[in-house]
């Protein structure tokens, strides 16, 4: 089963509600399965003003930054990230 399109319109949908994430594939050579394997990054980005609220040890300096990447999931199955988007478009639907 593809994945991808799904993923990409649930991007789609939370961006406009709003939440901007963004997916990064990264492969990888596994030694113990002696073949190269692909992880899945999700990331939100997050306002700088509210990056350093959160992270005050890690602060950016918002006249360089207007947004700062922030890694919030990460996993070898494309299905985890499909459930994670689900659950934050869930989440964000009941916030309205």
């Amino acid at each position: 089963m593809k994945l991808g399109s799904k993923i990409n319109k649930l991007l789609m949908a939370l961006k406009q509600k709003g939440y901007v994430f963004m997916l990064h594939k990264e492969q990888n050579w596994s030694s113990k399965l002696n073949r190269v394997s692909t992880l899945y990054k999700l990331f939100h980005l997050v306002p700088v003003e509210e990056y350093n609220k959160l992270y005050p040890d890690k602060k950016k300096d918002p006249n360089k930054y207007e947004y700062v990447k922030v890694e919030v999931y990460k996993s070898f199955k494309q299905v985890d990230i499909l459930l994670k988007l689900v659950e934050w478009y869930k989440g964000a639907g009941e916030e309205e």
